[in-house]
């Protein structure tokens, strides 16, 4: 692993004990940034003695993926949430049921096939609240949390205060971030252009600041950092699975 010296990022949110209820969400921010700070050490090993001037873009695939894996780190770090955490809010916050509530309301009053196997399930089955929920949890999960709407809209179904962290500033940035992780994952980074001077097509690759893409990742940890805290509050506010059981004592 990189020295402190080299690392390109830091954990802040405090260490969580492996027996703690949010120890998975750390440990995958902390997975997520050893990822990325290891990318980072192998650019700048690979820039020193340089004498100035862009990078390569073999050195810029090194940034490339820096963006990527924390694109992919909070993916799956906000899909556990929403596994594992928004159940247990739902039944503590009256705004985190509504949204479930207006979700099955909604399914309800479309006239779906799936909607209605769904209903059919939730009849026959002990406990139809759990039929609706896991309908609930797979559609805000089945996809690529990899954009601005689907992160409000998780951000939503908590009842976090989406307006307050995700302000127009950090809404117009991480759109730029999730438009550039879109052209690396989708195209590469190579743009075609047709020359009439040339017989096939010209094809280069989108040339990637190393500052640019530095603020760019630093947003996507810095959001899933955000997002452990909101959620860590949440539960801590309403009280849940926080209070363990007493041990017995001993006689």
């Amino acid at each position: 692993m990189p020295s402190q010296a080299t690392n390109f990022y830091s954990v802040s949110i405090p260490q969580e004990d492996e027996d703690s209820q949010f120890y998975p969400e750390f440990s995958i921010i902390g997975k997520t940034v050893d990822a990325v700070n290891s990318f980072y050490y192998v650019y700048r090993s690979w820039r020193t003695g340089a004498k100035g001037g862009p990078s390569t873009h073999e050195q810029q695939d090194l940034y490339r993926a820096m963006l990527i894996f924390a694109c992919a780190g909070l993916d799956i770090f906000v899909k556990q949430l929403i596994r594992t955490k928004l159940p247990k809010l739902i039944i503590a916050d009256k705004r985190a049921e509504a949204k479930f509530k207006e979700h099955v309301r909604r399914g309800l009053n479309k006239d779906d096939k799936e909607v209605l196997n769904t209903v059919a399930l939730a009849l026959i089955d002990r406990n139809p609240r759990e039929i609706f929920l896991a309908d609930y949890l797979e559609a805000m999960t089945s996809e690529s949390l990899q954009s601005v709407e689907e992160l409000c809209r998780v951000s939503d179904a908590s009842g976090l205060d989406t307006k307050i962290m995700f302000y127009n500033e950090k809404k117009s940035l991480l759109k730029e971030v999730f438009t550039v992780r879109n052209q690396i994952i989708h195209e590469m980074d190579i743009v075609v252009t047709h020359d009439t001077a040339k017989k096939t097509g010209h094809r280069t690759r989108r040339q990637r600041r190393a500052n640019i893409m530095e603020k760019h990742t630093r947003a996507i940890l810095d959001l899933a950092q955000e997002l452990f805290r909101a959620y860590k509050d949440r539960f801590q506010a309403f009280k849940i699975d926080i209070e363990k059981s007493p041990k017995p004592e001993t006689v």
